[in-house]
């Protein structure tokens, strides 16, 4: 008989119960058997209490995705504890501030980000401890302790949703806020002790956490992390896992796709033709579709691969359709820091690649004043939702009203249930006559073209007229100008590619109304810079004047 798990820290107890020799984590040559890692973490938890630690004391996690990572979440949260996840690619101006604000009396590190904390540690009067991740085996052994007084709707974990200076907010989840989370999921996407993960997205990141993290520790499943980030790395641990659940940001899909298309450009001519013949028959006949890439899918470490799921950012369509044909089973979730993270998640049965899925159990969500389209605001009811920001009621009260989260997210459902994400409220340009235009909507259409590596819509404001313009800045795809110069022996000037991207601006345009149009655009030479889960920091474009 399985035991109801309460707290975060027992997360794998029936696991350990059932399986205690079975693989739960593994990265290289370090390995962790379930019936190990409650040892480890049971190790590392005594050895906090024994530090004088008590209940509610903030602890923080920094270091880059590995078994001892996971340990280190997890003794703290099991010895009363709130943990504090930190981004291991923080600056230490940042790293400071979110110790400092959050009072943290320790840090558990890794050895590849210790120089960051030695750099602040003697700025922050509360740190007093810092434990090395590679140490773990060198801990003294402590009198077995009890912890009691918990309460499942106590703060567990700390999350700051941004590290800038000043302007970061620490989203608290309790316990049961994360655990409401993990047992709706449960009910729609089924994940078993015979599934094998592999482990990609920063685990700070509140989406990995829960769903990449905890939900396979809470279900018996073997979690692998790759040396790095690397491509060869990734597939090398793809293939020793034999991945078959893979939970990641829509960029590694992207790039997957965009790897295997650059493969073909270069490819022979006859291998050109049988690939757009596959394609052909793949996107009449469904059923094809897996036999027909089974060999695209091997090379890739994904042949055993039974469910893909994007999270984190949106994911186009264009991506989510390549990914389809190739005969990967693609589903969407959408969720926040603040609701623990997960909201809806695309059914296994019935996907759709332009949705972000229907409703978890449990949750409850409403579109707030929708508009003739049937687009408002998202917002959120359960016992998912966050309990506020940390010493922030100003900004708790500005976004839980009566109970809901007000996402700050733009949407609207279908007849059947399914939610669609406009973008941000935020984001929103409303045209002098009064008409509401979402640039992620124009984004959407402006990416299929196969010249557009990333784009961004923003206003701007014509200073000769004093009128709202939509303009787009576009990153043009530099790799494929490349390769396709080199196949018709053509050099690319500065002028070739505005004209290039102009003419695929004027075939999106032709689509649009008037007041949709896009008026003005720019080049980018490099990539847009991302956030850890590689979403556009949109807001560093909004007042940034365009070059015309």
């Amino acid at each position: 008989m399985e035991r109801k798990i309460n707290f975060l820290g027992d997360v794998f107890e029936n696991a350990v119960a059932r399986f205690p020799d079975k693989l739960a984590l593994k990265k290289e040559d370090v390995t962790y058997t379930y019936a190990q890692l409650k040892n480890m973490v049971e190790k590392l938890k005594n050895h906090l209490i024994s530090l004088g630690l008590k209940k509610g004391d903030r602890f923080a996690v920094h270091g880059e995705n590995r078994p001892e990572w996971a340990v280190a979440y997890l003794a703290i949260v099991r010895a009363g504890l709130v943990c504090v996840p930190l981004d291991r690619l923080l600056s230490e101006a940042e790293i400071l501030h979110i110790l400092r604000q959050s009072e943290a009396r320790g840090v558990i590190v890794s050895e590849n980000c210790i120089d960051n904390i030695e750099s602040v540690k003697g700025e922050l009067k509360d740190l007093e401890d810092v434990i090395l991740m590679n140490k773990y085996g060198e801990l003294p052994a402590k009198k077995e302790v009890k912890v009691s007084n918990l309460n499942p709707d106590d703060l567990a974990v700390l999350i700051f949703t941004s590290g800038t200076t000043g302007t970061s907010k620490a989203v608290m989840l309790s316990h049961n806020n994360i655990l409401s989370n993990l047992h709706a999921v449960e009910q729609v996407i089924p994940v078993d002790e015979t599934d094998t993960m592999v482990s990609i997205i920063p685990m700070h990141h509140t989406f990995e956490a829960t769903a990449g993290f905890l939900y396979p520790l809470y279900k018996g499943s073997a979690i692998y992390y790759p040396p790095s980030l690397k491509p060869n790395d990734i597939i090398d641990t793809f293939k020793e896992a034999n991945v078959s659940c893979l939970i990641a940001v829509p960029l590694l899909f992207e790039k997957f796709l965009a790897g295997l298309h650059r493969k073909i450009a270069g490819a022979s001519l006859t291998t050109k033709v049988m690939f757009r013949t596959i394609s052909g028959i793949g996107a009449v006949f469904k059923f094809l579709r897996k036999p027909l890439f089974a060999k695209v899918r091997k090379q890739m470490g994904m042949n055993n691969l039974r469910l893909a799921c994007a999270g984190g950012a949106a994911l186009t369509a264009k991506v989510a359709q390549g990914l389809e044909l190739l005969g990967l089973p693609m589903i969407q979730g959408y969720g926040l820091t603040e609701s623990s993270p997960v909201i809806s998640v695309s059914p296994l049965e019935k996907p759709k690649s332009a949705s972000v899925g229907t409703i978890i159990p449990g949750v409850e969500v409403k579109i707030d004043d929708p508009d003739e389209n049937g687009i408002g605001e998202v917002i959120v009811r359960g016992p998912n939702i966050m309990l506020g920001y940390y010493k922030n009621n100003t900004a708790t009260e500005e976004v839980i009203r009566n109970g809901w989260l007000y996402t700050g997210d733009l949407g609207k459902f279908d007849s059947e249930g399914y939610l669609y994400i406009a973008g941000r409220k935020k984001s929103l340009i409303v045209t002098q006559s009064g008409k509401n235009i979402y640039p992620e909507e124009l984004e959407e259409k402006l990416i299929k073209s196969p010249w557009v590596r990333e784009i961004l819509v923003v206003p701007r404001i014509d200073p000769s007229t004093k009128k709202e313009l939509i303009c787009a800045l576009v990153f043009p795809d530099y790799e494929l100008l490349e390769e396709d110069s080199i196949t018709k022996g053509k050099t690319y000037t500065e002028e070739d590619v505005k004209n290039i991207i102009k003419d695929e601006i004027r075939k999106v345009n032709e689509e649009l109304p008037a007041y949709k149009k896009v008026i003005q655009f720019e080049i980018r030479e490099e990539e847009f810079p991302k956030t850890t889960t590689q979403k556009i920091k949109r807001h560093m474009f909004i007042e940034r004047a365009i070059k015309v």
